[in-house]
């Protein structure tokens, strides 16, 4: 009778536990007036930093090196010399480039001739680029965010030839330039070129515009008694018309280390950053003078005398002060801030035209991620406010850890040159790129997040002054921001905790966005790749994420890589049927007219009646439905893919509604101990995967799937590099990349392995 007892107890409290958990209706009035508070706090703050951080643009030389030398020595006052010996530290350590002493007018030479000439070329006799061998009618570029801005990366094509770079190791890196197979013969692929990248560049990235390549990269530049740390960014451009006689046609260097470029049309635009060494301003006891730490422009342009001899003409500039615009916050501010004096510069290059000096702007502050349309561009720095200790129920944080992000924008136009517009400071910082878009009213919209105490994603829109309009604040606080994409007027949001919560955002209405939709999923992405079908006026999302499993500690952890095909569609409304019918049954449904009193649970029917009126109250006929129509994982104990991370390597045929992702997926076939250690061993595959998207069936299928790596063999080192991996098509002829080998393919299983990058 105990037993009985206690069982019927058990099961009452849990009977009176669901009724609270799917009966009892929740009074939100208190959370609602918090969450309006905390925007209008939040909103306020915004306000407050303006008011405290000013802009001003340089009108002259004079007023630079007046102003630039006092924050400086405001700076130096503030951050006293250190007791540990940073100041002969950078005496003593000398960054040595024994390749490119730029400083040097004959060595800058020398080394320009020596790299024009270091282009190793085996050619067939009848070969020649400019010869129309086959037609290209489909081939993958790199993936970018805008619609006619290109963005760097690592592999470039023109439909025939294959522009990568790799670096086998630290001393031998090249840009290898492959002819591309005919769909007839696979054996015509072959490495046709290399360009030797010298082993003091690093950070390489690559353009292709026309019959121009562009390499850019990063370098020392060895010791230098300036406090500017001396880094540089190199941009190199090659003519590259006739493959058989490749031309170095012109190398600039800018301050600063590359931090991102863009090209829109035949315009470059970089972005490096240039960092002081603020040990050495607090060690100095001289005064600082700006004129000493005025970036320089050194720019070589390469022509052939009539005696085709060549020729250098090289000019060596400072950066404008009317060009430059900088931010100083007062010295309560910097008392408060962790300001530290660094800059990013903006260098604008022309490939139609070589011979004109290159523009620049310099701007204050670090710049992580950016953002241009064809008619702006957007720089966001972070500014960080020490906060003293706070505590809440997860502990306490120490103003040495805990700060305050914030971000700059820093906003120019782009007519014929780049052109300082305003600057305005909001609460938080972004994840990434797509973080940020402007649309086609100019309106910018970044989302940013909080990381203390609890984390929070929020929406600011910035008018086409850089005004705010409008916030939408703590979206799903306590979720992590994973991932966001910028449709038209809709924003799709992606968070994470323990399930990956979609959210769509309506911003047709600029001055008061909303959420229209939400949608729950076990794991989270990391990339949305939208694809729309006009003709039916649907929109669908590919999402690229990673699935999550139980843990041992009863949480949950990464699991495989996942594609899904989600289905936006506009034309469909929420009605009470399709929102709320799902809450009664079948035979309390027919009743609701008469207040449920015919029904056979007279009880039960109360409350589904109850809920159903509460469900009724929030049915919006504006939102448009999500859902997923199609997913495929890859299965195996771990799954990865650079593209995850870098969208960039993202390739999708749209014609054909194809995937190609490089991956590497890990299998456990075998595990055992040996003097109390664990070893494992494990089936490979490192190559490509090729899917089929079909969104009128409504099915993901993988068609081709080439493994690469030999499971006879030690493996590792496929993994450790396979950051590098890239993957494209042209026609239907499938690709391959990576530092050891480039290897082509088709669809009926032909293969063709090159050699040794």
């Amino acid at each position: 009778m105990l037993k009985k007892w206690i069982l019927f107890s058990a099961l009452g409290i849990l009977s009176i536990w669901f009724a609270n958990v799917y009966a009892v209706s929740i009074d939100t009035q208190i959370e609602d007036e918090l969450n309006k508070k905390s925007e209008q706090e939040m909103i306020q703050k915004a306000q407050d930093l303006n008011e405290k951080i000013k802009f001003t643009k340089v009108n002259s030389c004079e007023s630079m090196e007046k102003v630039m030398s006092g924050f400086l020595e405001t700076y130096r006052k503030l951050h006293p010399k250190r007791n540990y010996n940073y100041g002969y530290y950078y005496d003593t350590y000398a960054l040595v480039d024994e390749s490119i002493a730029f400083e040097a007018p004959t060595a800058m030479t020398n080394w320009v001739a020596k790299s024009a000439d270091s282009v190793a070329v085996r050619w067939e006799a009848s070969q020649s680029l400019s010869a129309d061998m086959w037609t290209i009618s489909d081939y993958s570029t790199t993936n970018i965010q805008k619609v006619w801005v290109d963005e760097p990366e690592l592999l470039k094509s023109n439909g025939k030839y294959l522009f990568y770079y790799s670096e086998v190791d630290y001393n031998d890196q090249y840009i290898s330039i492959i002819k591309a197979p005919t769909e007839k013969d696979l054996s015509d692929a072959e490495i046709v070129a290399k360009i030797n990248i010298p082993d003091s560049l690093n950070n390489i990235q690559l353009f292709l515009n026309w019959d121009k390549l562009v390499i850019l990269g990063s370098r020392y530049a060895g010791k230098s008694d300036s406090i500017l740390w001396s880094n540089r960014t190199i941009v190199i451009i090659y003519d590259i018309s006739d493959l058989e006689n490749l031309k170095l046609e012109k190398l600039t260097e800018v301050y600063g280390y590359f931090q991102d470029a863009r090209m829109i049309n035949d315009q470059l635009y970089l972005i490096s950053s240039i960092n002081l060494n603020w040990y050495d301003i607090a060690w100095r006891d001289e005064p600082i003078l700006f004129k000493n730490m005025q970036p320089k422009l050194t720019d070589i342009v390469l022509k052939k005398s009539s005696d085709t001899k060549k020729t250098y003409d090289k000019k060596v500039s400072t950066v404008s002060c009317e060009s430059i615009f900088y931010l100083l916050p007062s010295e309560d501010t910097m008392k408060e801030t962790d300001t530290y004096p660094n800059f990013t510069l903006i260098s604008q290059i022309s490939l139609s035209d070589l011979d004109a000096t290159p523009k620049q702007n310099l701007v204050f502050g670090n710049v992580n991620e950016i953002h241009m349309s064809q008619t702006s561009l957007y720089l966001p720095a972070p500014i960080y406010f020490s906060n003293p200790i706070k505590c809440s129920l997860r502990g306490c944080y120490s103003s040495r850890y805990y700060r305050d992000e914030n971000t700059l924008v820093h906003k120019f136009n782009l007519w014929k040159s780049v052109q300082y517009q305003d600057s305005t400071i909001i609460p938080w910082s972004p994840l990434n790129q797509y973080s940020m878009d402007e649309d086609d009213e100019w309106n910018f919209r970044i989302l940013t997040t909080t990381w203390y105490d609890e984390n929070a994603t929020h929406l600011s829109i910035l008018d086409k002054n850089l005004k705010l309009k409008w916030s939408l604040l703590n979206i799903e606080p306590g979720e992590n921001f994973k991932s966001s994409r910028y449709i038209g007027d809709k924003l799709y949001l992606v968070t994470y905790q323990s399930i990956d919560p979609l959210f769509v955002v309506d911003m047709e209405n600029p001055s008061k966005p909303k959420i229209i939709w939400e949608l729950k999923i076990p794991g989270y992405s990391t990339y949305l790749h939208p694809y729309s079908d006009a003709k039916n006026w649907v929109q669908y999302l590919i999402w690229l994420w990673y699935s999550t499993t139980d843990n041992w500690y009863g949480g949950l952890k990464q699991d495989n890589v996942k594609v899904d095909l989600y289905k936006i569609d506009y034309n469909w409304h929420e009605t009470a049927e399709t929102k709320c019918s799902s809450l009664i049954t079948k035979n309390v449904k027919a009743e609701l007219t008469d207040s449920c009193t015919k029904a056979t649970d007279g009880k039960r029917c109360n409350e589904e009646q109850r809920l159903y009126e509460d469900c009724l109250k929030k049915v919006n006929p504006e939102n448009i439905a999500v859902s997923v129509i199609a997913s495929y994982e890859f299965t195996g104990d771990s799954s990865e893919s650079p593209a995850l991370y870098n969208p960039r390597v993202f390739v999708r045929r749209s014609n054909n509604q194809e995937l190609i992702l490089p991956m590497t997926i890990r299998t456990l076939i075998e595990k055992w101990t040996n003097d109390n250690n664990w070893n494992s061993k494990y089936d490979e595959f490192v190559g490509l995967k090729w899917l089929s998207i079909k969104t009128s069936t409504a099915l993901i299928k993988e068609f081709i799937s080439q493994n690469f790596a030999d499971n006879d063999k030690e493996n590792s080192y496929y993994y450790r590099d396979f950051d590098d991996a890239r993957v494209g098509y042209i026609n239907d002829i499938y690709y391959f990349l990576n530092k050891w080998f480039a290897a082509f393919l088709t669809k009926d299983g032909k293969v063709v392995n090159l050699g040794s990058m």
